[in-house]
Formats: structure tokens, sequence, C-alpha cells
């Protein structure tokens, strides 16, 4: 009998990452992008849904659609720096509505310029700071990038 796996929660994945982010070394980088399901992933669930749905007489909810955001997270000398890319196309358009833009600067990103980008910096050798940094990616990716689970975070290390 196998057991069900247990979702890993925010404040378990948040304290996983400060300790990610406090060893980056010089030449690492991290980036944290929500997980979009495949076209034929999608097609499934909405079939299996339209099943069930027919019973209430409503169509079942679309979720919304999940921006075409990153957040990069390196080493610049002593310098721990957050960047949240959202133009993935780099020609200053992003998926973003004004309403997520200012979200981000809410929460306590900096724009960077007139692109529709973002940083922020920690020190990462003050443990405080590497916390900070990644409650900072944690409420950026649940509250306003579409991550409603840890698991929906993809996570990529440099090699």
């Amino acid at each position: 009998m196998s057991t069900p796996s247990v979702e890993e929660s925010w404040d378990s994945w948040t304290a996983r990452t400060a300790s990610l982010l406090a060893q980056l070394g010089p030449d690492d980088w991290v980036t944290f992008v929500v997980h979009v399901d495949s076209a034929a992933t999608v097609a499934e669930r909405r079939a299996q849904a339209r099943k069930g749905w027919r019973r209430a007489l409503a169509p079942p909810p679309s979720p919304p659609p999940v921006p075409d955001v990153f957040v990069q997270a390196r080493r610049v000398e002593a310098l721990l720096v957050l960047e949240c890319i959202a133009d993935a196309e780099f020609e200053g358009i992003t998926d973003l509505t004004p309403r997520q833009l200012d979200t981000l600067v809410t929460l306590g990103w900096e724009r960077t310029g007139d692109d529709p980008d973002f940083g922020a910096t920690f020190d990462p050798s003050e443990a405080a700071d590497a916390a900070d940094a990644a409650e900072l990616l944690a409420a950026s990716l649940r509250g306003v990038l579409g991550a409603d689970s840890p698991s929906r975070v993809d996570v990529r290390r440099s090699p």
C-alpha cells in the first residue's frame, strides 16, 4: 500500500529556499518559474470536468492564465540579487496586469527602469536576509505569479 504524497507547505518551501539562497556561490544561479501544464493535460482535465458539470448546469471555471514571468537569484560580488523578469521576451511587453506590477512593488521589489522588470538585493551572509529573500520569492510566486502550491514552482539551478 502506497502512502499518499504530502504537499509541501509554503513555510517549508520558504525555509528550504532560504537555505539554498544562502549557499549560492559566485557563479551560481537559480531560477523559479510557475509550472504550466501542457496543452494535452489541460484538455484532458477540461474533458473530465465537462462530464461532471452537466449535473450542475454550469461549465467549470477556467483557471487564470499563468504569466510568462520568471524569477532569478544569483550572487553578484557579496550580494544576493533577485530579479523578477516580467518581460520574458525582452520586448518591453509583459503578461502582468498593472495591478500585478503594483503588487510586486508593494511586496518589496524595486522597478529597474521603464521595462516591467524588478530587482531586490540582500546580504546572503545574514540569515535574516536570506529568509527575507525567500519570503519575497514565495509571496511573489504565490500571490502574483499564480503558483497555488510549491509543487507548481519549477526550480532550476546552475550546473
